[in-house]
């Protein structure tokens, strides 16, 4: 890895652990809702297919890695969110299906988390993957997005 891919990565990673820090009340929910994990599921889903676009329709000079990818579309999707008055949620009630932009940011933080050398995700996102006390249903339906 050259230089500037191990500075482009670095980047990404710090970005990425920032964004996962301000999402803890995200992370929680996911623990209590395993309709969430479907939402994110779909997410994922999504910020896959449009990093693979990326990846392939996007000339570049130089190649990027997919960390580095996931990172750019993590940050649009903040930017752009950001930019209408978008703040994450600070309570976990107010995380639900319909919180488009903080499931993506979500789902970004899971994929870019299980690259090499991807980003290592707070506590809470740890504690969202055990089972959902009660319902018995696993919540984390895609264990190899956490190695």
């Amino acid at each position: 890895m050259r230089w500037a891919d191990f500075l482009a990565e670095r980047s990404a990673r710090r970005w990425l652990r920032g964004v996962a820090g301000r999402l803890g009340p995200g992370w929680h929910a996911l623990t209590a809702d395993p309709a969430l994990w479907r939402a994110v599921d779909r997410h994922e889903a999504a910020v896959a297919d449009a990093v693979r676009c990326e990846q392939d329709m996007v000339p570049r000079q130089e190649p990027v890695s997919r960390l580095v990818l996931l990172a750019g579309h993590a940050h649009d999707v903040w930017t752009e969110a950001a930019r209408a008055g978008w703040q994450p949620p600070l309570d976990g009630a107010s995380w639900n299906e319909r919180e488009w932009t903080g499931l993506r940011l979500l789902a970004c933080l899971r994929l870019a988390a299980a690259e090499p050398h991807g980003p290592k995700l707070p506590r809470a996102a740890e504690a969202a993957r055990v089972r959902s006390a009660g319902t018995g249903e696993q919540v984390n339906n895609r264990p190899e997005l956490f190695g």
